[in-house]
């Protein structure tokens, strides 16, 4: 389709879809935040977050019988075990004990993370792709002229009260203040009286719950499969470089413009071409603004 050829419904139906798409990229691209933040670390293997989250809503779904908007808490939980136990058996040692390379520990470990544990789960639930029915069926018209599957809108709701609750509780409670704390001066926190092993611990957990929670949104619009978590990966480190590393608001940005982005691609021009503009995108960011859109020095 030519650009010039688009209609205003069709064009304001792709820039609701990009925003909705942009919120729950930010769910992905806040755990990373978290993580790079706090810990200083990098987090290859959030994809399987993201994949353990549409995985979890998918069998409880279907084991249980019950419709798959209930399972969502079930998806989040699944992401928050799997990162505590990740954290405590493969990340801890790399800030309590004394490494030579700590980073470089932590990217092998989550890289063997994300290439072991898609290959165990085609292993055990099969190649196959599956899709959980979707949270409720039917669709909505806004202004009389965009239709938006319901689905879509709880999807919406539901990631925009998550980033929420996520931002008051990093702002006004006091284990919100422990990851502020750590991220800004770990040794003045360690000197405070703040536990660093707690503190990362549920910080890391809190990140797998992000990107399973994502994973469970999404799962109903593009399915379940072993390898669904390497676009989500590249995706969230786009999001975190164009936003700025460590900086909340910066992904939240970066993952609007990210979602804004594949949507009018894919609407306008192609699938195909999305990609290649969000990588364009942090090209011109790395280009231009080294430390991201809000990053400093």
């Amino acid at each position: 389709m030519s650009p010039l050829e688009v209609s205003f419904p069709f064009l304001f139906s792709l820039l609701v879809t990009g925003l909705i798409l942009g919120l729950i990229y930010a769910l992905i691209g806040v755990g990373v935040t978290l993580v790079v933040g706090i810990m200083g670390l990098s987090n290859f293997a959030h994809g399987e977050f993201y994949m353990i989250g549409a995985y979890t809503l998918y069998y409880v779904a279907s084991l249980l019988g019950i419709p798959s908007i209930l399972c969502v808490p079930f998806g989040i939980l699944s992401g928050f075990l799997m990162g505590f136990a990740v954290e405590k058996l493969i990340i801890r040692d790399t800030y309590t004990k004394k490494l030579e390379r700590p980073f470089e520990m932590a990217m092998l470990g989550t890289f063997t993370i994300s290439i072991i544990l898609p290959n165990m789960v085609k292993e055990l639930f099969g190649p196959t792709i599956r899709s959980p029915p979707p949270f409720q069926p039917g669709s909505i018209t806004i202004l009389y002229f965009v239709t938006i599957a319901l689905d879509r809108v709880i999807a919406l709701f539901i990631s925009a009260s998550a980033l929420l609750t996520l931002y008051i509780f990093i702002m006004k409670t006091q284990t919100g203040r422990c990851w502020r704390a750590v991220a800004q001066n770990r040794i003045g926190a360690i000197i405070c009286g703040i536990s660093i092993e707690k503190t990362c611990s549920l910080a890391y957990s809190t990140a797998g719950a992000l990107a399973a929670l994502a994973g469970a949104l999404l799962s109903p619009v593009y399915g379940v499969y072993p390898h669904m978590g390497f676009a989500p990966l590249t995706i969230s480190f786009v999001i975190v470089v164009i936003g700025g590393l460590g900086s909340i608001e910066g992904s939240l940005v970066g993952a609007t413009i990210v979602g804004l982005v594949h949507s009018l691609i894919a609407g306008i021009v192609s699938p195909a071409y999305a990609d290649v503009v969000m990588y364009l995108a942090l090209l011109i960011t790395l280009i231009f603004k080294p430390t991201g859109l809000f990053g400093g020095r």
